[in-house]
């Protein structure tokens, strides 16, 4: 019988965390960061450290890959246990970064970054119409004149999930981690626009009893449309564009084909 933990300490295993995401490519994906930066883009980019602030950074996974490549690099994330885990990996892995434990919406950098991002659907956690319009003026702040700030969001498409579970497993050396990331049952308030979304985290490891998390949280999908409307009524950048998928360098627009698998947004504040 595995042991179970209260939902409050779901994002508190941050090791387990990061095996469970760990086959994603972030130095494809960081590739793709840095082609937005460079194409879209209105700073002079001769003789210049570059920089990057990562939002809901997790394990800070594309934090450290920014600070291989040479730039200044920040993560910033509301879980002090992640940012403790980020900062303990950089330092065993020779790299320095720049940590804050904090709200993405509604924060202040001690110095402006070129490009900032918010990856893997983190975006989600912002609910209402008042948290993303507070979280892109904090963002636009943060940003050099002409800086870009990208959004990995769901698809539309897959706004209304399926009849299954989403489930998938991930293994490094002797653990073991088993995530499912909504369940077919979970509600959706039509009103609000907000699912409450169970995540289940199973952590196995050889000769220990198997750790069961769970959390109950409300998140949010964004439709293109309201999205839009969003940064328009933010009143912050003064271009944007929407892509398909990370995984074409450069990318195609965001479309109904099968193969556009996410929402991308490319935002480039006022210069």
């Amino acid at each position: 019988m595995g042991l179970s933990v209260p939902d409050k300490y779901f994002y508190r295993n941050a090791r387990a965390y990061d095996i469970a995401f760990s086959e994603r490519e972030y130095d494809a994906e960081c590739n793709f960061l840095e082609w937005c930066y460079r194409k879209h883009s209105k700073i002079e980019k001769k003789n210049k450290v570059k920089s990057f602030l990562e939002l809901g950074c997790g394990p800070a996974q594309h934090t450290r890959e920014f600070a291989r490549r040479g730039w200044r690099a920040v993560a910033l994330d509301l879980s002090d246990d992640m940012i403790a885990f980020a900062k303990e990996e950089s330092k065993r892995e020779g790299l320095t970064i720049e940590t804050i434990v904090g709200d993405m919406t509604n924060f202040v950098l001690k110095k402006r970054v070129h490009l900032a991002a918010t990856l893997m659907e983190s975006i989600s956690h912002l609910v209402t119409n008042e948290q993303m319009i507070s979280h892109f003026k904090s963002v636009a702040k943060s940003l050099t004149p002409g800086g870009i700030y990208v959004i990995e969001a769901a698809h539309p498409i897959f706004f209304f999930p399926d009849d299954e579970a989403n489930t998938w497993t991930t293994k490094e050396g002797d653990t073991e981690v088993e995530v499912t990331f909504g369940l077919p049952t979970d509600p959706y308030n039509s009103i609000t626009q907000q699912w409450l979304v169970t995540s289940v985290m199973k952590i196995r490891q050889k000769g220990e009893k198997e750790i069961v998390v769970e959390s109950k949280s409300p998140f949010r999908w964004y439709l293109a449309q309201e999205l839009k409307a969003l940064i328009e009524l933010s009143g912050v950048f003064d271009a944007y564009w929407f892509y398909g998928s990370m995984n074409y360098t450069p990318p195609f627009e965001l479309d109904d084909n099968e193969k556009s698998e996410t929402m991308v947004i490319v935002l480039r504040t006022k210069s």
